[in-house]
């Protein structure tokens, strides 16, 4: 069906220079990307998880956007549907008319791509119905109306250039039950954390203060696993691009 397919070829933006992501963070799958505050637009005070990344560019999900439309709403041709009154998700502005499912469990369904521990994404029909019709003990799942997506190296230009925070990603947080605390929660913790280790750092080194800036991004986060899975929905998604940004005042353009 149309609405569970990735497209690729969609539009190219202009890709900034490749720009490796701070020391100590990471950029792979499973990472959160934190809308800094200078952003605005489409964009503005999101929380995206990265479901892709490699050498073909980025790809990832909106978690904090809920949508006013029911899965009954959104999915009239799907029986196992009907009657649904959960929400769905803005996944970003890419390929609007399609669908990403991503699952909160322990064991990966299947036709699903590890994502991080207790998620898993997904773009498969039969693995939708599977779970609409038989939920299993424990496991939750979310739909989300298109996605996010950057060229090879425009994700790494834009974090260097201060739009977003990168952070090690978790499950309970992409399926937190009040959404609309989500992004000034992360984005305070993570950048208190980096105060927290400056603060640890000079202590410990009281006896000889620092002369420059204290290089302290290795102390905070752990690196996110980088994989590179072949899904076929992968391969055609991760080559899409989208403009992240609102010219006005920021980010992501």
């Amino acid at each position: 069906m149309r609405w569970l397919a990735l497209l690729g070829g969609l539009w190219l933006a202009a890709t900034p220079p490749l720009t490796a992501p701070p020391a100590g963070k990471e950029l792979g799958i499973g990472s959160f990307l934190i809308a800094n505050r200078q952003v605005s637009g489409f964009f503005e005070e999101s929380v995206i998880v990265l479901v892709d990344h490699g050498e073909n560019g980025s790809l990832g999900l909106i978690v904090n956007r809920p949508v006013e439309v029911t899965l009954a709403q959104l999915l009239p041709e799907v029986e196992a549907a009907h009657g649904r009154s959960e929400h769905a998700w803005l996944g970003g502005p890419v390929a609007p008319d399609h669908l990403l499912i991503l699952i909160h469990a322990k064991q990966a369904p299947a036709d699903s791509a590890h994502v991080l521990d207790g998620l898993h994404v997904s773009g498969s029909s039969e693995t939708l119905r599977k779970l609409l019709i038989e939920p299993a003990k424990g496991v939750e799942f979310r739909a989300y109306i298109g996605y996010a997506g950057w060229a090879p190296g425009q994700l790494a230009g834009e974090i260097a250039r201060g739009d977003w925070t990168l952070a090690p990603g978790d499950a309970d947080s992409v399926f937190a039950r009040d959404p609309s605390g989500l992004w000034e929660k992360l984005l305070r913790r993570n950048q208190e954390i980096e105060v927290r280790a400056r603060c640890e750092f000079a202590r410990a080194s009281a006896w000889e203060p620092p002369t420059g800036p204290v290089q302290v991004a290795n102390l905070v986060a752990a690196p996110a696993k980088s994989i590179n899975l072949s899904r076929p929905w992968r391969s055609a998604a991760a080559s899409s691009v989208c403009p992240t940004s609102a010219r006005a005042r920021s980010s992501t353009r």
